[in-house]
């Protein structure tokens, strides 16, 4: 009685094969052999994945775009509210003008105890556009369940404990070191510690500056409860959900994309289009990827 044998070597960037035929536990013949060799999927000197620069490089595009769309949002917000100059809709450089509204971090510090103007106050609440602290993606996972107390002390208690996730916990280290100074600087918001800073200090997360700065979500969403607390007085005649939770000025500055896919964004099945396509991570789907990448590998 006789059988097949395959053996099989695999390596980094290569894959070697051998076919037997045993006969009578002993003979053996060698019926073919080959190999297929392709280029490495990780670069020369370090072994990381050649497609981590170039996703990398398209993840910081999405961030600086959807950076700016917010930012285009907020103003024009802003300005049909006579909160910022009408003069910025057809501005190509609006910087110019918001700079000279005043400095944004002393305005966050000053709208702490004094009235702002509608200028300023829309200046400050532009800044928090571009500045939104870090947000933990538990907290993006809980979603609604975010406002439940019960949450927020699981949430708690996870972050305490769980360290797996070297990057995060890293930022969280940052942002520790962050709320420690701003107690020992005895400010109330971390705009008012930021403004006093000393001059050349660094006040944005840009290592080239000389260090960075890592901030919560918290943080600004706390700020930006006392600064309304303070100018709300002032400001009567805006709409009502303005300051609401989830609407007008909350909404454009701390919503958050949701991590899971949602189902109206699956597409159509390109052999049957009246049904959507098979979420990838079902495992028939994995079996059928691998059934696919096995049969496209040709005989050498």
């Amino acid at each position: 009685m006789s059988k097949l044998i395959l053996g099989l070597d695999l390596g980094s960037n290569s894959l070697g094969w051998a076919l037997f035929q045993e006969s009578n536990l002993s003979e053996t013949n060698l019926i073919d052999i080959g190999s297929r060799i392709f280029s490495k999927a990780v670069e020369e000197k370090v072994p990381t994945p050649k497609n981590v620069k170039r996703r990398d490089m398209r993840l910081g595009r999405r961030v600086l775009q959807r950076r700016a769309r917010r930012k285009q949002r907020m103003m024009n917000y802003l300005i049909s509210l006579d909160l910022l100059p009408s003069s910025l809709k057809h501005e190509p450089q609006p910087e110019i003008i918001l700079n000279g509204l005043g400095n944004p971090y002393e305005l966050r510090a000053k709208g702490l105890d004094e009235q702002l103007s509608p200028h300023e106050f829309g200046r400050v609440l532009l800044h928090f556009v571009a500045r939104r602290g870090f947000l933990s993606t538990k907290k993006q996972l809980a979603g609604d369940l975010i406002d439940d107390p019960d949450t927020m002390a699981f949430l708690q208690l996870s972050d305490e404990s769980d360290t797996t996730n070297k990057e995060e916990g890293q930022f969280k280290a940052d942002i520790a070191k962050v709320k420690q100074a701003i107690q020992i600087a005895q400010a109330r918001t971390l705009g008012e510690y930021l403004f006093k800073l000393e001059t050349g200090k660094c006040k944005r997360n840009r290592s080239h500056e000389g260090g960075h700065l890592r901030t919560d979500r918290s943080m600004y969403k706390e700020e930006l409860a006392l600064i309304w607390q303070c100018q709300k007085p002032f400001f009567q005649k805006l709409p009502d959900d303005f300051m609401m939770e989830k609407k007008g000025i909350k909404h454009i500055i701390f919503y958050q994309r949701p991590l899971k896919l949602k189902t109206d964004r699956v597409g159509k099945c390109s052999l049957e289009p009246t049904k959507n396509r098979a979420l990838t991570a079902r495992l028939e789907v994995q079996k059928f990827r691998y059934l696919q990448d096995i049969n496209n590998i040709n005989k050498i």
